[in-house]
């Protein structure tokens, strides 16, 4: 397997994700995805500590990925997060060589999740009563506002 042409796209979708605000979805994604990867225990899905557990392990490398971009124009400091991005996620499969094939997979999923609309679904049913500004979600990223 060839590892550049593995971790590069990974690398640059993540720098996109970066640099255009849509870390938090990307983030998600990638949690679910290095959560998933990381069940030992043989469960069909990732448990709670290890999404949050993988979400605090990608929080500090996009930090660690703007300490290394620097100051400098945008063109420039991208490419700098890229080759950080390019290094974690090489030594992300020289320690775990299962992930190489999710890594693959990975601008198409990063893709996905930037394009992702929202569908807002009204459930009537079984609900009896009044209620004001009820919100039941999922994977809320970004902030919500409620007028009055």
């Amino acid at each position: 397997m060839d590892l550049t042409s593995v971790v590069m796209p990974g690398a640059q979708s993540l720098v996109t994700a970066i640099v255009t605000d849509s870390w938090s979805q990307v983030r998600t994604a990638m949690s679910r995805l290095w959560a998933r990867h990381r069940a030992e225990d043989g469960s069909t899905g990732p448990s709670v500590a290890a999404l949050e557990a993988a979400g605090t392990e990608l929080d500090l490398a996009r930090q660690q990925a703007l300490a290394v971009a620097g100051d400098g124009p945008e063109s420039e400091r991208a490419d700098r997060m890229q080759l950080f991005w390019i290094g974690y996620l090489a030594g992300q499969i020289a320690a775990r060589p299962e992930l190489a094939d999710a890594l693959g997979g990975l601008p198409v999923l990063l893709d996905a999740q930037r394009g992702a609309s929202v569908t807002m679904t009204t459930n009537t049913k079984n609900f009896s009563g009044s209620a004001r500004n009820a919100v039941q979600a999922d994977d809320v990223s970004g902030g919500i506002t409620f007028g009055r």
